[in-house]
């Protein structure tokens, strides 16, 4: 009897040990709210989808108006506040991500789910549905988008923030400081080899204009989609290139169709519910190479299998999931449309391959500052709010692709991502250099033929899609790739 009552003590106080009444209330509040969370998740996102896929672009906003409900709970926010203040202390390495992507979530919310802020946002929203119309000029669209700006710039510095662009930075993984210097030095590394392409574009001693410049800007882009202007089968060829890597499109919950899509967007991928249903909607004339990219988020998004909403990467609330990581994601999937073996199908000889590849080497200095332009575009704006669009491009086209172009006669922000998608740019090149470090590590591991090894499918759900947001980004590629982002190779 003496020994029931020693083992029943025992595991009593093992449990004590594994979870204390502080951790246990912790887990039990935020599993109560995660439930309800994940479900206003999904009902925004079946109104994403439904948004994009019907040709009126109606804006049904009744999951809006329930996570301003929720994320104007004081409760919430006041035990997310106290249990952040004391996360050191939380043994459980599971709760205390939980704890402080829900402290990112709620930062962010209490500007973007404001009620000046998101009214004006689904105000502009339903103007650039019917853009362009007789009804409201540039010149007006523009205005009301820089009055968004200004009412997101005050409510993050109410919130403690400079501005609300460094509010994003600072709550979607990337630390502002670190950006900077990683702009910095990007801007260093890149710096002597865009020089010489320059003077090498430059034969007849005159300096490239902005209209040189963007030549070969979209030469990058066309080398991205070596398909273009040719006659196939979209679906066969991406079943093709995943189940070469072991992934079969065709058992996964995703969907895919095309429709017409507001200014400034070609493709969208949709995580209605993750991981159990995925769509993506994209215009007829995206390119395969950015089909196959949307495709991506949705293997990312079906494969992970971390069971608490908050750390399976929901993106409608700022701060749940880091979006660089997701577009990176989708980059590496898109990337391997690229692969010898699949151009050589197409017709491209070893020599022309060849070519490409320096082509694209020669011209990535270009392509890095060209993102660099586009990155600080809108942070900039928020940081001088007063200052003309114009002026602000003019700048960055001088300092990073030393360039001159007038950009006053014509609209500088009438483009969705601007008021649905705010500070984004930086992900996107943030992406292309996570997903050239995969790329380049699955070489090594696997070696040239990496692309047609089943192995690889696995590695990508293992190591980076499985745990969701379980760990930082930078952890997920480092304990991935053992690399971090700062390696010179890639930016000369």
């Amino acid at each position: 009897m003496k020994k029931h009552k020693g083992l029943v003590l025992a595991l009593f106080g093992s449990v004590l040990f594994s979870c204390s009444y502080n951790e246990c209330e912790i887990s039990e509040f935020l599993d109560q709210k995660e439930r309800e969370y994940e479900e206003i998740c999904i009902q925004k996102g079946t109104e994403v989808w439904q948004y994009y896929t019907d040709s009126a672009h109606s804006v049904n906003s009744l999951s809006t108006d329930r996570f301003m409900q929720f994320f104007y709970d004081d409760t919430l926010k006041e035990k997310i506040n106290n249990w952040y203040k004391i996360r050191g202390k939380v043994r459980n390495d599971t709760l205390r991500r939980r704890i402080v992507i829900w402290n990112d979530i709620i930062t962010c919310a209490q500007v973007n789910f404001e009620s000046e802020v998101i009214n004006h946002q689904s105000y502009l929203e339903n103007i650039l549905a019917d853009y362009p119309s007789d009804q409201y000029t540039d010149q007006y669209i523009e205005n009301e988008i820089v009055k968004l700006i200004k009412l997101r710039n005050q409510k993050a510095r109410e919130s403690g923030y400079g501005n609300y662009a460094h509010m994003v930075l600072q709550n979607t993984g990337i630390d502002t400081l670190w950006f900077e210097n990683l702009v910095s030095f990007i801007d260093s590394s890149t710096s002597e080899s865009y020089k010489e392409f320059v003077r090498k574009i430059s034969l007849t001693g005159v300096s490239p204009g902005y209209s040189d410049i963007m030549g070969y800007v979209v030469k990058t882009y066309e080398l991205r989609d070596l398909y273009q202007g040719m006659k196939f089968d979209k679906k066969r060829q991406m079943d093709k290139i995943l189940n070469h890597i072991g992934i079969d499109i065709n058992t996964s919950p995703i969907q895919y169709t095309f429709s017409s899509l507001p200014p400034g967007i070609g493709g969208f991928g949709n995580a209605i519910s993750i991981p159990d249903d995925f769509k993506a909607v994209a215009r007829e004339e995206l390119s395969f190479y950015y089909l196959l990219h949307e495709i991506g988020h949705g293997l990312q998004w079906t494969g992970v299998e971390i069971e608490q909403p908050v750390l399976k990467g929901y993106e409608w609330c700022m701060g749940n999931s880091a979006c660089l990581y997701n577009e990176a994601m989708a980059e590496v999937i898109a990337t391997f449309s690229s692969s010898y073996k699949y151009l050589e199908e197409f017709g491209y000889t070893p020599q022309k391959i060849d070519s490409i590849t320096d082509t694209i080497l020669e011209l990535r200095p270009l392509f890095l500052r060209y993102q660099i332009v586009n990155a600080l575009f809108e942070i900039e704006l928020y940081r001088n709010p007063e200052k003309p669009a114009e002026l602000i491009k003019q700048e960055l086209y001088r300092k990073y692709l030393f360039v001159e172009k007038d950009f006053s006669k014509k609209s500088n922000l009438i483009s969705l991502s601007y008021v649905s998608y705010p500070v984004y740019e930086q992900n996107y090149l943030i992406a292309d250099i996570v997903s050239t470090q995969i790329h380049g590590y699955l070489k090594r591991v696997y070696g040239d033929d990496y692309f047609l090894n089943p192995a690889v499918g696995t590695f990508l759900k293992a190591s980076l899609w499985k745990s969701g947001e379980l760990r930082d980004w930078r952890q997920r590629i480092l304990q991935a790739t053992n690399m971090d982002l700062y390696d010179n190779s890639f930016y000369e």
